[in-house]
């Protein structure tokens, strides 16, 4: 958004209120409350834009209308940046602005070139540690934009436990199932009760999980708006239950599950945060009965065994390869003040 913010050399309304639609915003200072409506199906990232007074929705609703200008923040997906400057495209009226701002990490560069041999008058900007992109909505968009729109869309693409799971770009692990969750899935084992699973994506953990008869109920806890969407086309099981949150205010009721899975996010952008992984492992000990187990598989690098010491009486890890480590946490220890009642 600071990108985004350069390119109006300060100015908090460029478009007046309402002006400016923005596709995957973020929390910013620096424009008007009332200057933007905002797209954000990332859980944390959405109530921070709530906090600041925006109009944000995690999916545009049909009925909004055109804007005198809309702009895409980039993110890691190069599917889902082309496919969402055709939905800016969409949403912009004849005549109107279209801003693209990103880093050069995420694609600008690329993006750029691709939109000029697209036969788009492009103005490019240099800003901070990447630009932001500048043209005008005249006409039909570029035939390559129904292109990038199909790429990216939601569907069946992902072959495993022969059947094809829906997933749509901007879905961590897209297109293949992630090796670690593979890993993680291969040794669990016939679980039973009321089970969770974190950061449950697309949904791949949760189908294994729901193999078992014994599982009564099935909690999917995740972030991300259109991964949630996804699992919910996936799993056709009414023990699924399905919570668009942040594991850090955790929308389930504390030592309410017999099993907790996880396979925590180590990225907060393009950065490593150990911080946000350690949140996972800890909102897992919250959520188990004492008799509970949490099942993680992480990266070898994660120095995760420090927090399982710290949140449980037993911990031990279970397999793993060169890549992988699987930790196994049992008994977690009760919060500071607050003693363990039950078995």
């Amino acid at each position: 958004m600071e990108l985004l913010a350069d390119a109006f050399d300060g100015e908090p309304s460029p478009f007046g209120p309402r002006g400016l639609l923005v596709l995957r915003a973020r929390p910013s200072r620096h424009f008007a409350r009332d200057a933007l409506v905002c797209e954000q199906g990332l859980k944390p990232l959405h109530v921070g834009l709530e906090a600041e007074g925006r109009e944000v929705h995690a999916a545009l609703p049909d009925d909004l209308g055109g804007f005198p200008a809309a702009a895409v923040c980039l993110t890691r997906s190069r599917a889902e940046n082309r496919a969402n400057l055709d939905r800016a495209w969409a949403r912009t009226v004849e005549g109107g602005r279209l801003l693209v701002a990103g880093a050069k990490t995420d694609g600008i560069e690329s993006l750029q070139k691709a939109l000029r041999k697209a036969g788009l008058e492009v103005e490019a900007t240099p800003r901070r540690h990447g630009r932001v992109l500048s043209l005008i909505r005249t006409g039909e968009p570029p035939a390559i934009f129904a292109e990038w729109r199909e790429e990216a869309a939601a569907a069946p693409r992902v072959e495993a436990m022969g059947r094809r799971f829906v997933t749509a770009a901007g879905v961590f692990s897209w297109d293949r199932v992630d090796p670690g969750s593979a890993l993680l899935a291969e040794a669990l084992p016939e679980l039973k009760g009321a089970v969770a699973d974190l950061g449950a994506g697309w949904g791949y953990l949760s189908a294994k999980i729901l193999e078992s008869a014994e599982v009564v109920s099935l909690d999917l806890v995740e972030a991300e708006r259109v991964s949630l969407d996804c699992a919910q086309a996936n799993l056709d099981d009414p023990r699924a239950r399905f919570h668009w949150a942040d594991v850090r205010a955790m929308p389930l009721a504390r030592a309410s599950h017999d099993t907790v899975v996880a396979n925590p996010p180590f990225h907060d952008g393009r950065e490593v945060s150990l911080a946000l992984g350690t949140a996972f492992l800890e909102a897992g000990a919250r959520l188990l009965k004492p008799s509970g187990r949490l099942w993680v598989v992480a990266n070898r690098t994660l120095p995760y065994e420090r927090v399982l010491e710290r949140a449980f009486v037993e911990w031990s890890e279970v397999g793993g390869d060169r890549t992988y480590k699987l930790l196994c946490g049992a008994r977690p220890r009760p919060p500071a003040g607050r003693p363990r009642t039950g078995r």
